[in-house]
């Protein structure tokens, strides 16, 4: 499927700048006339929202610290999570013989069938986003399916994947995690050594993971069919580095760690 860049005609040139972006059917002009409140929303999110090395160190889990701000910036305007579910019926009339030799009747058999009972992160009016930073290959086959089935039962006009750039963002970020990992904390600083421990020295360089690259043959393809997709990549561009060095930042958060807990989002100074 040949893909259109209308992203490029209603996109900020910041945002075109720091994302990396594709799309299938003139998605992002088709979100900006029917879903204009939903696509402002985005807009804003993007624009708001940097990595920094705070971000880059946390280590992961079922929902990284970058999922969450993501997902709670577009909750908080109003965004909600939802659930597809579809339920199929098949009816199969079988008319009578006129020439039956004992007189018929016509019969009705049915089938019901349920599906769906996956998760969307976030919808408001025609639009479906499903945030998606370190997943699973399958993750983005489900949006997909999602996103087709919404579509052709007219639910939504259309869908957005918002994920990571690949190779270039691991590199990144592992060279980031390297540079810290050098920086000497003293043992004191319990909280930030048990963040150290459990951060891997190359968290994007899993194989059974996706991103940006895996994602665009896909829409290559044509795995959306008829449904615009628009597909937004985070990259090393929204890095935002700290105003001082990275030894000067660490020992920072290693403090601020200490004096508040790891459950604390470290605010950049």
């Amino acid at each position: 499927m040949q893909l259109t860049e209308s992203w490029g005609a209603v996109f900020p040139a910041g945002l075109r700048e720091r994302y990396d972006v594709r799309e299938t059917r003139n998605a992002a002009a088709i979100m900006r006339t029917t879903a204009p409140e939903a696509f402002q929303d985005m807009i804003d999110v993007l624009e708001g929202f940097h990595l920094n090395l705070d971000k880059l160190t946390t280590p992961g889990g079922s929902k990284t610290v970058v999922a969450r701000e993501l997902d709670e910036s577009f909750r908080v305007r109003g965004w909600r999570e939802a659930r597809f579910e579809q339920e199929l019926t098949t009816r199969l009339v079988l008319y009578p013989w006129t020439s039956a030799p004992i007189p018929e009747k016509k019969r009705v058999e049915e089938s019901r069938n349920e599906y769906g009972g996956h998760k969307v992160d976030n919808v408001r009016g025609r639009a479906a986003l499903d945030v998606e930073w370190n997943p699973k290959d399958g993750n983005l086959d489900r949006d997909f399916g999602n996103y087709v089935a919404l579509y052709e039962s007219g639910m939504i006009d259309v869908g957005v994947i918002l994920t990571r750039s690949g190779d270039s963002l691991r590199h990144f970020t592992r060279d980031l995690i390297a540079q810290v990992k050098a920086v000497h904390v003293p043992d004191e600083y319990t909280e930030w050594h048990t963040r150290m421990a459990k951060l891997a020295d190359d968290p994007f360089g899993t194989s059974t993971t996706s991103n940006f690259g895996k994602l665009v043959p896909r829409l290559e393809r044509g795995d959306g069919r008829g449904c615009p997709v628009l597909a937004i990549a985070v990259t090393e561009r929204c890095y935002t580095p700290p105003p001082r060095t990275v030894a000067e930042e660490v020992f920072r958060l290693a403090v601020a760690l200490q004096e508040h807990g790891p459950g604390l989002e470290v605010d950049d100074a």
